[in-house]
Order: C-alpha cells, then structure tokens, then sequence
C-alpha cells in the first residue's frame, strides 16, 4: 500500500481499512515495508511499531500528509563499506514517502515531520559484540538521515523498551501514541522477525500521548 489509490483484493482491504469507533473515522492500516498518503479528512493512518520506526510527514498549508513503517535489518558490514541493501531500504522508505507527498502538492520547506518506535522491545533482538541493538540503530538512522537532509524533526517518540500503536490524522497532522500492553510484546517482536527474514531474502525494490 502506497498511497490512496491503491487498490486490494477485497478481503485483504477490509482487513487493512476499518471504521474506528473511538474517533469516528476510517482507519488505514500500514503494513512494514509500506507507506500511505492521504489529504482525506475521513481517514487516519494506523501502525503497530517494535523495532521499527514510522515517520509521519505533513504539509499544513495544503494539509495532505502520510505515513511510513520502515525496519533496516541488522548488517555485519562495517561503517564506511558501500551502502548495503538494507541502508538502501532504509533511505528508500523515507524517500518514497517524502516523494509521494511531495508529488502530492507538498512543499519542502514546510513538512512537519514526527517520528515513531525504535524499541529495544526484547533482549534478544540486541546484536551480538556489544553494538547497539536494532532499536536504537533504527532511530540513529531516522535521526541522521532527516539531518543529512536538513529536515527538522518537530515531534519524536522514539527508544524505550515498549511496542507502540501510532494514529495518524492526514489533515490535521496530529499523532496519537499508545504504549501497548507488555503482553502483546512478544507477538510484535515475532512479526517483525519474519519481515526482516522477508527483507534478507527479498531483493530490494497502553499510555496514549497526542503529538500535536
């Protein structure tokens, strides 16, 4: 799912688009590896994040906004190597979702950007040889690459040791973040264990807060 006119097979769009009973809207579900675009003010962007992180990316002016959901699996490559195929991912996630708004009638100069996740959601998904677990490298990447393309960061969420439900509304640009239940932990964490197993071997193409 790549923006709003994508289309699914009708079982799997009623499983990812649902009407939300707490905030009376449609609520768009985005897988990882995915991201959505919507100016519709009937709709919100859903995503449940461990590891991973999500960026929301919002024009206040035409007010049009999106979301992604991006996971860099682990690397044994060292710093300074060619950029791997999972850097790759990385940058191509944030590109595709700062492209469609942009492509959408967003201006540069004046996306607000908040970003989500990078949870140490167990110990076992630390890396070995004492480096920094995916986590935290997930929210160094996010960091560095808004840094490198000299676009401020307005609101951030990330680290600690919890899962997080993110809501996204694209017109108004207003997050709400959720800590999930410390029993749901072990489900995300299995979840984001098969995608990153997807990613190695695909090539490559609770508390609520509101980030206003």
């Amino acid at each position: 799912m790549t923006g709003c006119a994508a289309r699914l097979p009708a079982a799997e769009e009623n499983r990812r688009r649902w009407f939300d009973p707490t905030f009376k809207l449609m609520a768009v579900k985005v897988l990882p590896g995915e991201h959505y675009v919507s100016r519709d003010p009937h709709e919100m962007v859903v995503t449940v994040l461990g590891s991973c992180v999500a960026a929301c990316v919002w024009d206040p002016v035409v007010r049009i906004g999106g979301m992604n959901h991006f996971m860099l699996p682990e690397s044994n490559e060292q710093e300074g190597r060619p950029v791997t195929r999972s850097r790759r991912y990385g940058n191509y996630a944030m590109e595709a979702l700062l492209n469609d708004v942009l492509r959408r009638g967003g201006q540069r100069d004046r996306l607000e950007i908040k970003v989500f996740g990078g949870a140490n959601v167990l110990a076992s998904m630390g890396d070995s040889g004492g480096t920094l677990a995916i986590g935290e490298r997930n929210a160094d990447f996010v960091r560095r690459y808004l840094d490198e393309e000299q676009l401020a960061i307005a609101a951030e969420d990330l680290g600690g040791r919890h899962p997080r439900r993110i809501h996204f509304f694209p017109q108004t640009g207003k997050v709400v973040r959720l800590f999930l239940r410390k029993g749901i932990e072990q489900a995300v964490l299995s979840r984001e264990i098969s995608y990153r197993r997807q990613l190695q071997e695909t090539p490559v193409e609770g508390e609520v807060e509101l980030f206003g």
